[in-house]
């Protein structure tokens, strides 16, 4: 019950989310012949939605679960980014940090879905360099602000915002101000993330990234250690939902491997990442040990796979999952 009794701590924590805007967009129909013009599904469409995708679904998960998030993030002048700001302003979210270039589109993803298979998914980016004027911008917003909040998010989904010179600016202002940094770099630029108090990456992109294929507690072990290594953070969490997960310490030589919680069939993927975080993030700014946060998360991140299709649980619903799995 110890798990559970945390989180009531995480009431009105205060969370900065860095990152990229993102847009799902989700086309579903029916595909019941093959397409003249190509060997392809030919797709009838009947529905389509968009929402808020990538730092918006960390916001959300932050929002349900009691804390009070607030986002630094980059949007174009396009449909996208007006429909992402919108959202934002609809949950009450100060729209302060969300600043706009015109030389930019907002990124999305498209998921083309027929008789609940996903056929094709088509992904954009923000397809040109952010202007120098915006960067600066964002770096004079977190300088201003970091200091105000309990634990501080950066979402690197690598869609074009963060360039390595960026990501070292906003490290070096984040490191005086002596609050938890939660990164989830993408799995090319961990090494970037210095001295940050936790790094979580998918286990099986961080494996790939150094052309591993078997994944056995040693593989894992010598991949995590070298991400440790050279990256000086305090933790590294490895994650993966289906199979075992990994926690490494900065000041431990013991590695702790987590049992995969999952028992039910997976309804989504979309958003277990994100869930991830916010409960990482929520767990850094209660001052909760890390390995509890972790277990905590995973927690999470089974219920968003089992549970309908991005919906954000909150605090009472997660209690009641935890529960029946202890």
């Amino acid at each position: 019950m110890d798990l559970i009794n945390n989180l009531d701590k995480w009431k009105d924590k205060r969370i900065l989310i860095i990152g990229e805007a993102l847009i799902d967009r989700y086309i579903f129909g029916n595909a019941d012949r093959i397409s003249p013009d190509a060997p392809v599904p030919n797709v009838k469409i009947s529905e389509n939605q968009i929402h808020l995708g990538a730092i918006g679904l960390v916001l959300q998960y932050i929002l349900s679960l009691g804390g009070k998030p607030e986002i630094c993030t980059v949007i174009g002048n396009d449909y996208e980014g007006e429909f992402f700001m919108k959202k934002i302003s609809e949950l009450k979210i100060s729209t302060s940090n969300i600043l706009i270039d015109g030389k930019i589109n907002t990124p999305q993803i498209t998921r083309i879905k027929a008789t609940n298979q996903q056929l094709l998914r088509l992904e954009t980016d923000y397809s040109s360099e952010i202007s120098l004027e915006i960067i600066n911008e964002i770096l004079s917003a977190i300088e201003s602000k970091s200091e105000s909040f309990d634990a501080i998010i950066i979402l690197d989904y690598g869609v074009g915002l963060f360039t390595d010179a960026l990501i070292q600016k906003i490290i070096t202002l984040l490191k005086e101000s002596q609050i938890p940094i939660i990164a989830r770099p993408s799995a090319t630029n961990y090494y970037l993330y210095e001295n940050v108090d936790l790094i979580k990456i998918n286990l099986h992109k961080a494996l790939n990234q150094f052309s591993i294929d078997c994944c056995t507690d040693t593989s894992v072990g010598i991949v995590g250690k070298r991400i440790l290594s050279s990256t000086k953070c305090k933790s590294l969490f490895l994650n993966y939902l289906e199979t075992d997960s990994y926690l490494f310490l900065k000041d431990q030589e013991k590695i702790e491997k987590i049992q995969s919680l999952l028992k039910e069939p997976v309804r989504s993927f979309v958003a277990v990442g994100s869930a991830i975080m916010a409960v990482l993030g929520l767990c850094y700014a209660s001052n909760i040990p890390v390995s509890t946060g972790v277990q905590i998360a995973l927690h999470a991140a089974v219920f968003s796979a089992t549970s309908p299709p991005v919906d954000f649980f909150n605090v009472e619903r997660l209690k009641d999952f935890i529960s029946s799995r202890i």
